[in-house]
């Protein structure tokens, strides 16, 4: 009897030691490869964003590429992430989902003291402040008329076309133009071309591209360049207020891409953006500057890491 007892206490109590040696093996286990891991691993493998508002949208390509840069320079620290896109949405609705922190993860938009207390904005502009700059698109058979605006007053009698959400609406109407609102972005096009509206001031960088991808569907549209709008405006990327971690690591993409000469090669050579190179040819030209009264006032316009003011 004393034999079986203690057979069978040794059977138990080795099983016992295996199970605790097997515990502890893979908590060790769990630890080496914690270790092997970045800081931030659990950050996630897809950054949704808008797909392009239209197969026209030339600018669309320009602020994902530069954000996909951004999340392959920092994949060390944050770990590998791919840029997807989530559905086409207008501005006004791609904000709200912004907000929401669910259907989009980041979005690149215009700022104001609105979208600031709401979203996370990265303050440095993705255009180095050239967004504020805006040439019209016209129709050809305007251009004489356009030729002999001399003043803000004279612009002020005709109509801009402009989009339902976005805060150029608000500023061309602070500085008393008219404008035709519309909040889906291919139709603004259409209106301008059918005559609903006079002008639709575009980024120096964005008009020409716009106007030569809709040649056939438009051919009376052109890009008039005589005079330039110019109000400080920088177009960030937002993200949720709800998630903090991915707008440091956007900023600190940034800031590295600054750093190494990659945001300045990535506006030069972009076939978007190129066209606003070399900057001497818009020294000059006329300029109807406006107030911006949308501008937070920590708007750092006077740092010439982030600004070209030319």
């Amino acid at each position: 009897m004393l034999s079986k007892f203690l057979s069978n206490f040794s059977t138990s109590t080795l099983r016992k030691a295996e199970q605790e040696l097997s515990n502890i093996f893979l908590i060790f286990l769990l630890l080496l490869i914690g270790l092997g891991l970045p800081a931030h691993a659990n950050q996630v493998s897809q950054i949704k964003t808008i797909a392009p508002q239209s197969s026209y949208d030339v600018s669309h390509h320009y602020f994902t590429t530069l954000l996909q840069n951004i999340l392959e320079s920092t994949a060390a620290e944050y770990g590998p992430s791919q840029v997807v896109y989530s559905s086409q949405m207008e501005q006004g609705r791609a904000l709200y989902e912004l907000t929401k922190g669910s259907k989009l993860d980041v979005y690149w938009a215009g700022t104001s003291i609105s979208r600031e207390r709401t979203l996370i904005p990265i303050r440095i502009p993705l255009l180095k402040g050239l967004l504020g700059f805006r040439a019209s698109i016209i129709r050809a058979e305007d251009e004489e008329k356009f030729k002999a605006i001399t003043s803000l007053e004279q612009l002020q009698e005709l109509t801009a076309c402009q989009g339902a959400h976005w805060p150029d609406s608000d500023i061309l109407e602070n500085a008393g133009m008219a404008v035709r609102r519309n909040p889906v972005y291919e139709h603004m096009f259409a209106e301008l071309a059918e005559g609903r509206c006079d002008f639709f001031p575009r980024g120096i960088h964005e008009g020409g591209g716009e106007v030569a991808a809709r040649l056939a569907i438009y051919p009376n549209l052109k890009l008039f360049t005589d005079f330039v709008i110019y109000y400080p405006f920088p177009m960030y990327f937002f993200v949720s207020s709800k998630n903090p971690e991915l707008a440091e690591r956007i900023s600190k993409g940034l800031e590295a891409n600054i750093d190494s000469g990659s945001l300045d090669q990535h506006l030069q050579n972009h076939p978007v953006t190129s066209r606003l190179f070399p900057m001497k040819q818009w020294k000059d030209k006329q300029i109807f500057v406006l107030d911006n009264p949308l501008l937070p006032r920590n708007t750092p316009t006077e740092n010439n890491r982030y600004w070209i003011t030319p």
